[in-house]
Order: C-alpha cells, then sequence, then structure tokens
C-alpha cells in the first residue's frame, strides 16, 4: 500500500474492501478454500462432521485430517465476519489492533480468527506521530514543555504499588460450589511464568502478531490462507506476523503459559464449550492461563448462547462463562449473556450462512 492511500483512512477501505467489506471477507475465505470445494467428497465429508458435532464426537471431527478443509470452508466464513463486527464494536479490541500487540488465539486452526481480525486491522490505521509543537509558556512563567518534565518528575517521586501477585490456581467458585481442581486431585504446579508485560520492540511498532493455537496441524489450511489475507487485506510483515502452535491446550505446556505471559489479548472463540467435555483438566487450563496472564491483559471468550455451553455440576447447570465471571482475578470489561450476529442477506458464498447466537465476554487481568 502506497503512502499516500495509507494516510487516508476512507481511501483505504474502499481500496482494499471495495463496496462491501462483508462480501471481500467472504470471497477471502472462498478463495483460500477453492480446493476444498473442488473435493468430490465435499458434502458427505460436510454430512459427516455434523453427525460427529450433534454427538459431540469432536476428536473425531478434528482428528481426521480429511475433515479440516470441509469445516474450515462451512465453519469460516460466518465466523469470520462475526469477529470482524466484534472488533469493530469494540475499542478496547480495536486498539489492540494499532500494535505493537500480540494476540493468542486458543482453538483458532480453521482461520476465523484469521481472517476476521485482519480484517478488522484495515480499520485500525495506527496514528501517525503529529510534529512537536513549539514550547508556550504558561501563566507561571514556565514554557509549557518545562512544567511537563518537572510533572513527571514529581510523578517518578511518588512510590509504586507492590505488584499484583497473579497466582489464583485456586479459582474461588465457592458461590456456585464448585471446588477447584487442586481439591478434587493432586495439587496443581506451580506457574514458572512471570506475569509482567513484556517491553515491546522499537521496531514495527504497529506490528500485530496473531497466535493460532490448535491441538490438530492446521497449516494446510492456515498457510493458503495467510497468502490470500496478506494479498486481500494489504497487510505486509511489517503489520501482521501469522505464528501456529500445535498442541492440546489442556497439556499446559511450558511454552503455550510463555505464549500467555506475552500476550496483549487471549481469544477463545467457540472453543471453550469443546474443552469443557473434560471438566476438571479445562477448569485447571483456565487457572493457569489467568495466573499467567500480565495485569492489563484482555481475555475475549465468545460462545454458542445455547444449550452447547451448559456446564453441570452435581445437580445443578451453569453457562461456562460463570465459571470466569467468579474469578476475582478478572475485570469484566463487557457482557453479553445472548445476542445474534446475522449475515448480510445481500452477502454470497457457495455454502448458506449461517446466523449466531452467541454470548460476550471480555476480561482485564487485575
Amino acid at each position: 500500500m502506497d503512502k499516500k492511500a495509507s494516510s487516508d483512512p476512507k481511501k483505504t477501505l474502499k481500496t482494499v474492501f471495495g463496496n462491501s467489506p462483508d462480501q471481500h471477507i467472504l470471497n477471502v475465505v472462498k478463495e483460500s478454500c477453492q480446493e476444498a470445494f473442488n473435493l468430490p467428497s465435499f458434502t458427505t465429508t460436510l454430512q459427516t462432521i455434523k453427525s460427529h458435532f450433534f454427538d459431540r464426537n469432536y476428536d473425531a471431527v478434528f482428528q481426521n485430517p480429511a475433515h479440516l478443509p470441509v469445516y474450515s470452508a462451512r465453519y469460516a466464513p460466518s465466523r469470520a465476519l462475526c469477529y470482524y463486527h466484534l472488533f469493530l464494536e469494540h475499542p478496547i479490541l480495536m486498539k489492540t489492533l494499532e500494535g505493537p500487540s500480540t494476540i493468542l488465539c486458543i482453538g483458532s486452526g480453521a482461520g476465523s480468527e484469521l481472517v476476521g481480525i485482519s480484517a478488522a486491522m484495515v480499520h485500525a490505521n495506527p496514528v501517525p506521530k503529529t510534529k512537536k509543537k513549539k514550547a508556550t509558556t504558561s501563566s507561571s512563567g514556565k514554557s509549557k514543555d518545562r512544567e511537563d518534565k518537572e510533572d513527571k518528575k514529581d510523578e517518578e517521586a511518588i512510590p509504586k504499588e507492590a505488584p499484583i501477585q497473579t497466582e489464583d490456581p485456586a479459582l474461588n467458585l465457592e458461590k456456585m460450589n464448585i471446588s477447584s481442581p487442586s481439591s478434587e486431585g493432586a495439587a496443581p504446579e506451580e506457574v514458572s511464568v512471570v506475569a509482567t508485560k513484556p517491553k515491546k520492540s522499537k521496531a514495527n511498532k504497529h506490528q500485530v502478531t496473531i497466535v493460532m493455537q490448535d491441538y490438530v496441524d492446521w497449516t494446510s489450511i492456515l498457510k493458503p490462507m495467510e497468502t490470500v489475507v496478506r494479498q486481500r487485506m494489504v497487510l505486509g510483515a511489517e503489520r501482521l506476523v501469522c505464528e501456529t502452535e500445535v498442541g492440546n491446550v489442556l497439556d499446559l505446556s511450558e511454552g503455550l503459559l510463555q505464549r500467555v505471559a506475552k500476550a496483549d489479548l487471549i481469544t477463545f472463540m467457540f472453543v471453550l464449550n469443546e474443552l469443557f467435555q473434560d471438566k476438571k483438566r479445562t477448569m485447571l487450563l483456565v487457572a493457569k492461563i489467568v495466573a499467567a496472564m500480565p495485569t492489563g491483559a484482555h481475555m475475549l471468550v465468545v460462545d454458542s448462547a445455547g444449550s452447547f455451553s451448559n456446564l453441570k455440576v452435581g445437580e445443578r447447570t451453569y453457562m461456562v462463562y460463570m465459571l470466569l465471571d467468579h474469578l476475582k482475578s478478572l475485570e469484566t470489561v463487557y457482557q453479553d449473556d445472548a445476542t445474534w450476529y446475522r449475515c448480510p442477506p445481500s452477502a454470497t458464498y457457495p455454502l448458506k450462512l449461517e446466523n449466531m447466537r452467541h454470548f460476550v465476554r471480555i476480561y482485564r487481568k487485575l
């Protein structure tokens, strides 16, 4: 993108998206998944996937490599649109896209996060530095710059607060009658990651790194999708870095926790209810991830607002977001227990686009 175009946000959006951002996003997914659409077995494979979903047999869906391109072609478009609009609606999320920042997306192998977040990045034009103003004189007779420097010295003289403890593996869920994982078995290991926000490099100060984590290898889908995204969204390496992390999050690897400690935003989008098929390990996962998050980092949770997100504890049933709502070390920045994303009726795609009823939570680590 030339400098002239990038200095005019409206011109940039028009250049990238044309007349319809939604249709442009769908075209990106379609182009990325064209080989899947050409498969003779596409329809039968899709029916098999839907059958496994109905049975909540997620391993059967994702551990068969033949299912992955079909799954992406079917489920990535609607979710990519939903995530795109979700980011645009929340300034706190858009601020992350100005960079420099790292976004860790759990369970994001199908590419919805890659396409949706990248599209939102086109709107997040980094604010250029303004030229230094000439020093002005205040009523005190001192220059404004000099007063600012003195104020800064005064602030630096004030003792800083003690660092907030970030270890919270107990989850503190007494109100829900949910005991912590450690009370049901062996005590959890200590999180060895120091949860402090790392310093950002001055080079590429507007760079956003998207880490796409999943428990199976989606490289064959994500690599061609990244290529199309870079071309169609006009995002070079100085603006967007794409990385992948393969592994079961429930294994709580040291590498995953190190990723968490460096992340400005962690997303769980349409994955948390799948993880809660193993309730005990997922509760431990949540505890460790929250403990490893740096202070001030955010967590975005999006999932079905229906029965798929039910969590049964004893004789009672809760929505999965209630687990996070009760964590003392997380502040709820935004919440919506049930909202719809409705795909635009004018948009075209080889498959029917599904409207999505979902809940949204944005948390900040205290």
